[in-house]
């Protein structure tokens, strides 16, 4: 699959040509960050894998807040997220159950953009003063009709974007005699953006003197303690 990973490697290239965004974007959030609020993470079906590479893992950082209840993963259905994200009302929900305020910023993952839960809950934070950040397929999402009835996609609400430059419909190789592209990439491009943000998270928070809580491998030595510790200050477990 030698194909395959020259297209993996010229996206992650495109990525790095918007560094600078992304390095604004990190900025946005440590603003939110140093005056009390908080950066949550949410996507529905394969985009929640987005959320949970940022989330309780090593390298990662400890205040990030992912959204993921199961219902709008694939742990308890193959097709119940794909109904649920379609559903604007369960934006709401979502906003409620994580008491989500002004003064914090979401990162909404949808390689879409178009489905209705998705671009309410936009909408929501917008009418309510909470700056939200979308990670999408621009290419895609502006070749599909909006789920909602503004007829808008995330790209076209939220305050910043994040290209994840995915080819529309998300595979990008044809195989011979095979009907249907494979190769995914937004969940590999996906991560790449979040494991990027959280360094330029990371570097500019020490850059305005605050605390940078990483996380470290809990199959290291004293790697239990010192995440307790953080597990404790960050999400009171």
């Amino acid at each position: 699959m030698i194909k395959f990973k020259d297209k993996i490697v010229g996206l992650l290239q495109k990525v790095e040509n918007d560094h600078e965004n992304l390095e604004s974007i990190a900025n946005k959030i440590v603003d939110c960050i140093e005056k009390g609020g908080k950066f949550y993470v949410f996507g529905t079906g394969h985009s929640h894998i987005i959320g949970e590479e940022f989330y309780a893992r090593a390298g990662g950082l400890a205040n990030v807040y992912m959204i993921a209840p199961s219902e709008v993963t694939l742990s308890e259905h193959p097709q119940k997220s794909t109904m649920i994200e379609r559903i604007p009302e369960y934006a709401e929900v979502i906003y409620y159950t994580n008491k989500i305020k002004k003064e914090d910023i979401v990162m909404i993952c949808s390689n879409s953009g178009r489905n209705a839960c998705l671009v309410e809950l936009a909408i929501l934070c917008k009418q309510r003063g909470t700056q939200t950040i979308a990670l999408t397929s621009l290419q895609h999402s502006k070749s599909s009709a909006s789920r909602h009835k503004c007829g808008k996609n995330l790209y076209q609400i939220c305050d910043y974007v994040i290209d994840n430059f995915g080819v529309i419909g998300d595979a990008s190789m044809e195989l011979d005699h095979i009907k249907g592209k494979m190769g995914s990439t937004s969940t590999i491009i996906g991560c790449y953006i979040v494991q990027t943000l959280n360094m330029l998270i990371a570097l500019e928070m020490q850059s305005r003197h605050l605390e940078v809580p990483v996380f470290i491998s809990s199959n290291l030595d004293g790697g239990d303690e010192w995440n307790q510790s953080l597990m404790e200050k960050y999400y009171s477990v």
